[in-house]
């Protein structure tokens, strides 16, 4: 893998805001990728997502929340969503799925919140998996007003597979909607690589 300088301005959907990017050789092709969160923004579409069975949110913001749960059945990329207002009532009710013997198809973690952040819930989520044999772990995109940065991207790394997707301080579910979808897409392929 080969790197090259950084090339002019292009719209991450990961952080919601055109971004300086650089272009990497791998496996004989050029990807385009964000200097920020190095999201690949070369990515196809692809085909539609088709709706998952469950998601799992937690947020601390109820307004927030209440939009997302929206936007996700709405879109079609959920049947079911189940939305909590913290990290522990996340994981609660991720361990009673698990005991169930069903899966989550996504986790989607608001990154501050009190009292537990949505990276431990994260790391917390993985210990849940591990410990109770979950044949596979759940894709986690990880959800913040934050700019994403090398301490960001080492964390969010530990948790593979994962993603982060920029909230935008005044972003609408119109201009949500088609990022979250990118980026879902792509996160939900690399999970099954």
């Amino acid at each position: 893998m080969t790197t090259d300088q950084r090339l002019p301005f292009k719209d991450c959907p990961s952080c919601g805001e055109g971004v300086y990017t650089y272009t990497v050789q791998k496996e004989g092709t050029t990807e385009t990728r964000c200097s920020a969160c190095g999201f690949p923004l070369s990515v196809d579409a692809g085909p539609p997502l088709q709706a998952l069975d469950c998601i799992m949110i937690a947020d601390d913001d109820r307004f927030f929340l209440s939009l997302l749960s929206d936007l996700l059945t709405e879109r079609g990329l959920a049947t079911n969503v189940i939305a909590c207002e913290s990290g522990t009532k996340f994981l609660s009710l991720a361990a009673e799925r698990f005991h169930q013997g069903l899966p989550l198809k996504l986790a989607i973690l608001d990154i501050i919140m009190q009292p537990l952040d949505g990276i431990d819930t994260a790391v917390a989520l993985r210990a849940l998996e591990k410990g109770l044999q979950v044949a596979h772990p759940t894709p986690v995109l990880f959800l913040s007003a934050a700019r994403s940065d090398d301490t960001l991207r080492l964390l969010i790394g530990r948790c593979q597979p994962a993603l982060y997707l920029n909230k935008g301080s005044h972003a609408t579910p119109d201009q949500l909607g088609p990022r979250l979808e990118k980026v879902i897409g792509y996160l939900l392929e690399q999970g099954r690589s």
